[in-house]
C-alpha cells in the first residue's frame, strides 16, 4: 500500500489534463470532524459557506475552464440519511455551480448495478487510481495510491456507474421530500 500525503494527493489534482472522477458509496463521511456542519444544517442554520468560494471550488473552476472534466457520481439508497441530505444541499449545490459535474445514482430507484464495487476511489486522466480508506463508521483515513491499478477495472466502475446515475440537479429537483424547508 502506499498512502499519500496531502501533498502528494494535491499534486494529483493539480496535475490532471483530462478528467477527474469520484466514485463514493458511504451513506456518511466524516462523523466526527463535520459534526459541528451537521448540526447546523439539522438545526436550521443558514450555511457557514454561502457567499464563501472554497479553495476546492477555486480548484473545479480553474480545471473546467481549461477543459479538465471534474465529475463523481454518489451510490446512495432512499431515504436519504441526515448527513447526505446535508452534502447535497450545503455541498453539491456549491460545487456543481463551481463546474463540477455530479451524479446520483439511487439504487432504491435504480436498483444497483450488480457488478458495482463497495470502493470509494478516485481517477485521474484514467491513468491514476486512488482509493479512500475510511473506519465503519465513516471517517476519512487516509488515501492510497494504487500501483500498477487495472484501468479497465475502474473505468468498467466509472461507466457501470454513470450509466445509472441521474444528474444531481434532476435527483434534487425530484426529491424535495428531502430539502431542508
Amino acid at each position: 500500500m502506499s498512502t499519500l500525503t496531502s501533498e502528494k494527493f494535491g499534486a494529483l489534482f493539480d496535475g490532471a489534463t483530462q478528467s477527474i472522477f469520484r466514485l463514493e458509496t458511504l451513506p456518511v463521511y466524516n462523523p466526527e470532524s463535520e459534526a459541528s456542519v451537521l448540526k447546523a444544517y439539522l438545526d436550521g442554520e443558514p450555511c457557514p459557506l454561502e457567499g464563501v468560494t472554497t479553495s476546492y471550488m477555486k480548484r473545479v473552476a480553474d480545471q473546467s475552464a481549461r477543459g479538465i472534466r471534474r465529475f463523481r457520481v454518489h451510490v446512495v439508497q432512499s431515504p436519504l440519511t441526515d448527513y447526505l441530505r446535508c452534502e447535497m444541499e450545503w455541498g453539491y449545490m456549491r460545487n456543481s455551480g463551481a463546474g463540477e459535474e455530479i451524479f446520483v445514482l439511487d439504487t432504491t430507484e435504480h436498483g444497483r448495478p450488480e457488478a458495482l464495487i463497495d470502493e470509494d476511489f478516485w481517477f485521474f486522466d484514467e491513468t491514476g487510481v486512488v482509493r479512500m480508506h475510511y473506519r465503519e463508521d465513516g471517517e476519512f483515513r487516509h488515501p492510497e495510491l494504487v500501483v500498477a491499478p487495472d484501468l479497465d477495472h475502474y473505468r468498467a466502475q466509472r461507466d457501470l456507474a454513470m450509466e445509472q446515475a441521474v444528474p444531481f440537479n434532476e435527483y434534487w429537483s425530484a426529491h424535495p421530500q428531502y430539502h431542508r424547508g
